[in-house]
């Protein structure tokens, strides 16, 4: 039992100091750094002007590029951090929802003649901005912000052939499962069914960067912490148009507003490969978990009359973001640049999902949202970097 004890101790203690080592010697690459050998020729690539030096954001490494020796011609390095920085780009992005769900059907359980495959959501163009500021050789603090991202869409579909119940139209809705086991007159038989849906999105974010202690050279990293704001807007719309039984037309109408607001920590890592002089490759990854207050509005209108209806709910949901950027630095404080971008959110109270195919729920309540979406945002932007 005792020499068990001795072990663990010894074991602990080496432990210990294996750990104490290592904060040392980060503390020590940190405040001496490289300065007790001559950086060698491979380890002094930074991106560089042909007439001067300029500044750009491929990370500077502290001990190579120092604020002195920027203000020199020529530089001890190429390239020189800066003291501060702002973004500008157009942003396109493409709403994809994996949801695909059906909203009508030609005779009892056939063919789906309306759903949300129908849709055709394009890419909409937005604007990001970033401005960030400088903390010394190894952090930068940015806010950002993009948005301005709308969609909308309508799909319909009219049928006049006869019925069985001897009149026209042969469109099936979702509040009879399709027909199953039978229509329902006044829900079913329809000559007319449409849908259309909105969606906006909105994001804001505050981000402090770290770079990361490693040896100098074509790579550099840094990580990020920080706190974002998403505002995802829904709204969806169904109706239908019957004749039978008739005499008159009957309409059912479903019309909602689903509302999502995320507020969460998010992490992240930016890795930068220098191609050559003047331009590099940036690849970002940040992702956090998100409180998400979801809300919804709903009015239904059929036969019995027209009712409305609300909720809210608290959730947890996921926000993940990628990024792949190329820079070109033209000019000494510009920076252009394209890439691609990827945006993914769990846990969210889409127009779709909320549609409720139970009349007498529908009539006498609850009224309950639906939060277990999903959406997925991605595609191209274009823009500019100014550093002084």
């Amino acid at each position: 039992m005792t020499n068990r004890l001795a072990h663990r101790w010894v074991w602990g203690l080496l432990g210990a100091g294996l750990l104490a080592g290592s904060f040392l010697s980060l503390d020590a690459a940190e405040t001496a750094g490289y300065t007790s050998r001559k950086p060698q020729w491979w380890e002094t690539e930074r991106p560089a002007l042909e007439e001067e030096p300029g500044t750009n954001l491929y990370w500077q490494d502290p001990h190579l590029a120092s604020w002195e020796t920027c203000r020199l011609w020529p530089p001890a390095t190429n390239g020189c951090p800066p003291a501060w920085y702002a973004r500008a780009e157009m942003l396109a992005l493409f709403r994809d929802d994996p949801d695909n769900l059906a909203f009508a059907t030609l005779g009892p359980g056939g063919p789906v003649a309306l759903s949300t495959s129908d849709w055709r959501s394009d890419f909409s163009a937005g604007v990001r901005v970033v401005v960030g500021k400088t903390l010394g050789s190894w952090y930068r603090i940015e806010a950002s912000y993009f948005g301005s991202h709308a969609w909308d869409d309508l799909a319909a579909v009219r049928n006049l052939d006869p019925n069985d119940q001897g009149g026209f139209g042969n469109l099936y809705s979702p509040f009879s499962g399709f027909g199953d086991p039978d229509g329902l007159p006044g829900y079913d038989y329809n000559e007319f069914a449409s849908i259309r849906f909105s969606s906006r999105l909105n994001n804001g974010e505050l981000n402090l960067r770290r770079r990361a202690l490693m040896r100098p050279g074509s790579y550099e990293a840094s990580f990020l912490l920080g706190a974002r704001y998403l505002q995802i807007d829904e709204s969806f719309a169904y109706e239908t148009q019957s004749a039978t039984p008739g005499p008159g037309i009957t309409t059912n109408q479903l019309a909602l507003e689903a509302d999502n607001r995320l507020i969460g920590v998010q992490v992240g890592l930016l890795s930068q490969f220098l191609v050559q002089p003047k331009c590099w490759i940036d690849f970002e990854m940040k992702g956090g978990i998100f409180a998400n207050e979801a809300t919804l509005d709903r009015t239904y209108g059929g036969p019995a009359g027209q009712f409305t209806g609300e909720d809210e709910r608290d959730r947890t949901s996921f926000v993940g973001d990628l990024s792949l950027q190329f820079n070109y630095q033209f000019a000494p404080s510009w920076t252009f640049y394209a890439g691609y971008n990827a945006l993914w959110v769990t846990g969210v109270a889409t127009g779709a999902r909320n549609f409720l195919a139970d009349p007498v729920t529908l009539e006498l309540g609850p009224t309950i949202v639906d939060h277990a979406g999903e959406l997925v945002y991605h595609g191209p932007n274009i823009g500019l970097v100014f550093t002084h």
